[in-house]
């Protein structure tokens, strides 16, 4: 009997190619993700705070066009949003709004509710991303920007596990553990990375 392999590795990996990462990788706050994920998984975003602690920042792909009038966002599932949490739009355009809801009953896609709308209509398969505090439209920041990509999963029932940070390479971009839109591969934090 003989069996064969299509790659190399025992699992398809995201990252390709590493030319530079941050020595000695970073500490990743567990306080970011819902209670009932267990593990960071390789090919997250993150970025750093003033601590050098390092933190997901968090998107979710729409599932469907949003008008500028929409309270309520389908998005697909596998994101890290809660309750409380402000989201905005990864081009910054509409306003950032708290989170007052999150339905997730359907098989494909979880409802995100805001108390207002964002002001700014969206297309399926554009982001949106946690805004560092609630805005009027075209003043909202990202809550963590990403300086680069996590290479490795991390046991986030551990405490102070590390983790690899890439900021210059290649990644598959179908195979991140978030998705991101061509906003936020535009970030010039994310510039020496390239996505295919």
């Amino acid at each position: 009997m003989y069996v064969s392999s299509e790659t190399d590795t025992e699992r398809s990996l995201c990252i390709e190619v590493v030319l530079e990462d941050i020595p000695g990788g970073g500490i990743v706050d567990p306080d970011d993700f819902k209670s009932t994920t267990t593990s960071l998984d390789e090919g997250a975003l993150l970025g750093v705070d003033s601590s050098g602690i390092y933190h997901l920042t968090k998107t979710a792909e729409l599932y469907e066009d949003e008008a500028d009038s929409e309270t309520d966002y389908k998005v697909l599932k596998g994101h890290e949003f809660k309750v409380g949490d402000k989201i905005t739009d990864s081009g910054l355009a509409g306003a950032a709004i708290a989170i007052t809801e999150i339905t997730t009953t359907e098989d494909d896609y979880d409802t995100i509710t805001v108390g207002t709308t964002l002001g700014h209509a969206m297309l399926d398969g554009e982001c949106l991303v946690q805004a560092a505090d609630t805005a009027a439209a075209g003043s909202a920041a990202y809550l963590y920007t990403p300086v680069g990509i996590g290479r490795n999963a991390v046991d986030l029932t551990k405490d102070n596990l590390g983790c690899g940070i890439m900021v210059r390479g290649r990644v598959r971009e179908s195979l991140l553990a978030y998705p991101v839109d061509d906003n936020i591969k535009a970030l010039s934090a994310l510039s020496l990375i390239r996505f295919v």
